[in-house]
């Protein structure tokens, strides 16, 4: 398995942010938009409002593993920022899993089962 494609720079985020599309969800926020390439570029983002920073990076590592699990059955092309919500620091994997998974759904990035 290949390492993540990373949004890095604040103004990435922000473009993101402003002209993408967004999911949401009770737990994530993703927003989306096409970047022309054949990867995808992922960004997560914790706000300081989820806990203290032992909490935030626990919430940001298990975002990573999640979507490191299904990455290669996604669609090329996009940038993408998963955004954790209130309350997502009280529940398990399996539920911020669950929440990422419909999210990708919606938004209809999942290949094609062929």
């Amino acid at each position: 398995m290949t390492a993540l494609q990373k949004l890095r720079k604040n103004y990435e985020f922000k473009k993101v942010y402003n002209e993408g599309k967004y999911y949401v969800d009770k737990y994530v926020v993703m927003y989306i938009i096409k970047n022309n390439a054949a990867f995808n570029r992922i960004g997560f983002s914790v706000s300081k409002k989820i806990g203290n920073s032992v909490v935030r990076n626990k919430i940001r590592r298990q975002m990573k593993e999640i979507y490191r699990g299904f990455a290669n059955n996604t669609k090329s092309g996009h940038d993408i920022v998963f955004t954790a919500r209130a309350g997502i620091g009280s529940v398990n994997f399996s539920v911020i899993e669950n929440s990422m998974i419909t999210i990708l759904k919606r938004a209809k990035l999942q290949k094609s089962e062929e």
